[in-house]
């Protein structure tokens, strides 16, 4: 985690669109963790662990999907089932926002690799922080700080296994060049090389795709979920 000398503001607890903190199941499961965890780090990674195991990974890019209903299909991409992690969390009390990056689409070939005429050159990933205390954790670092998840990670993420969602767990997830220059990282670990562009932090997801557009919204988006929209992706659960 990182200290950080700017607060939360009560855009990041509300509801919104995609974040539906309000309804009953988001609720539930909420006031559930929060029976054997305070709304803190421990808690945070309850929730991460309880939703890999119960949201099926799967490939979609509809972006604006609510909360509720991801964990009513019981599936979900790495950003439908982040923006769950970030409603539960919400719900709980825990403020959120995201980093916006723009990352290369090189970087999902290995999933795609006959069919890497659906992937744009560059595409929006949003990557949350939880505020804990006085402390904004990025979602990279909610099972440990980058330094520690390299030096016991057995290699880099390759996007060939397990989705973004489920690495975080154990594998340094390092977009912003944390690693780099760890005597316990290898090259394998920073990710940063994929980064095209950083368009900062915004309080809301929903704001971020108003602001960014969402791939979603494009032909080769529309094409895409029309092809591989709901099935499942490599080593889903």
């Amino acid at each position: 985690m990182t200290k950080r000398s700017d607060s939360s503001n009560p855009a990041n607890l509300a509801a919104t669109a995609i974040l539906d903190i309000q309804h009953e199941e988001i609720q539930r499961i909420a006031a559930m963790l929060l029976q054997s965890h305070e709304a803190s780090l421990p808690f945070l990674r309850e929730a991460h662990l309880h939703l890999v195991e119960t949201l099926c990974s799967v490939y979609s890019v509809n972006e604006w999907q609510p909360a509720s209903i991801t964990l009513r299909r019981g599936q979900g991409s790495c950003s439908q089932r982040i923006a769950v992690l970030e409603a539960i969390a919400r719900a709980a009390g825990i403020p959120t926002r995201v980093h916006a990056f723009g990352v290369k689409g090189s970087f999902w070939y290995p999933r795609f690799r006959v069919t890497r005429l659906f992937v744009p050159k560059c595409i929006l990933l949003l990557w949350p922080q939880f505020l804990v205390g006085e402390q904004w954790a990025d979602f990279d670092e909610l099972h440990a700080a980058a330094d520690q998840m390299a030096a016991r990670a057995a290699g880099g993420f390759t996007n060939t296994g397990e989705s973004l969602f489920e690495a975080v767990a154990n594998t340094p997830i390092d977009f912003l060049g944390k690693t780099c220059g760890l005597a316990c990282a290898g090259p394998e670990h920073d990710l940063s090389r994929f980064l095209v562009t950083n368009f900062g932090l915004f309080d809301t997801r929903d704001e971020a795709f108003d602001r960014l557009g969402s791939f979603q919204h494009t032909l080769r988006g529309r094409a895409f979920e029309l092809v591989f929209g709901g099935c499942k992706s490599r080593n889903a659960n």
